[in-house]
């Protein structure tokens, strides 16, 4: 009996001896998302209510994101001028009668720092919404001649810094990982200048909305 016993204690421990054990290896832990991804682009539009062309050039960084939204942050400068020339009805100065010609322009330069936030809804479409406040440096030149010469001729300037917003929305597809492109649309706000000679010819922006396509190269 002893030995049957001894035999069986034996052979269990042979059997556990060859038998291999699974071994259980744990998942890789999720990856950190990156802190700084660069990116930087530019864009062109239209003006609707100023009819005139507006270009932006910005640099940013992508947020940290563990959802399906991304953040973005970004400084932003736009550009877009205005120019106006127009005859004046006869007017007398002392014994003389003429018209004047009267010459004006206006350079809006904007600054802004903005924030975004965009999701995929396809595999290469997303959407985007965001706004940004910042300043606007406006600078204002005019010019008043006598037609046929022989008249008065003066020149006016002045400038001013305002308050600027802006809310912007729009589509972007990626073309690669590093190249989107993008097009949408923009309200942007100007506070009232102070600039002393105008209105002369052409006025000042406001407020408009500003239809653009634009691309973004990322680092």
């Amino acid at each position: 009996m002893k030995r049957t016993i001894l035999s069986f204690v034996l052979l269990s421990g042979v059997a556990l001896a060859g038998s291999s054990s699974k071994e259980v290896i744990p998942p890789p832990p999720a990856p950190e998302p990156a802190l700084w991804n660069w990116f930087a682009g530019a864009s062109a539009g239209y003006l609707v209510d100023y009819e005139e062309d507006m270009y932006h050039l910005h640099l940013g960084i992508d947020l940290p994101s563990r959802c399906e939204w991304q953040h973005s942050v970004f400084l932003e400068c736009g550009w877009t001028s205005a120019d106006d020339s127009f005859v004046t009805p006869p007017v007398t100065v002392g014994d003389s009668q003429f018209s004047l010609y009267l010459d004006s322009e206006v350079e809006i330069v904007p600054l802004t720092l903005n924030y975004k936030i965009e999701r995929k809804f396809k595999e290469k479409l997303s959407a985007y919404v965001g706004a940004g406040i910042g300043v606007a440096f406006v600078d204002y030149e005019a010019t008043a001649a006598a037609l046929g010469g022989g008249g008065p001729t003066a020149n006016f300037s002045d400038s001013d810094t305002v308050f600027a917003a802006q809310v912007f929305a729009g589509l972007a597809y990626q073309v690669t990982e590093s190249f989107d492109l993008y097009g949408g649309a923009r309200w942007i706000y100007l506070d009232d200048s102070d600039i002393s000679v105008a209105p002369v010819g052409v006025g000042i922006l406001e407020d408009d909305v500003l239809v653009e396509a634009g691309f973004r190269v990322n680092f």
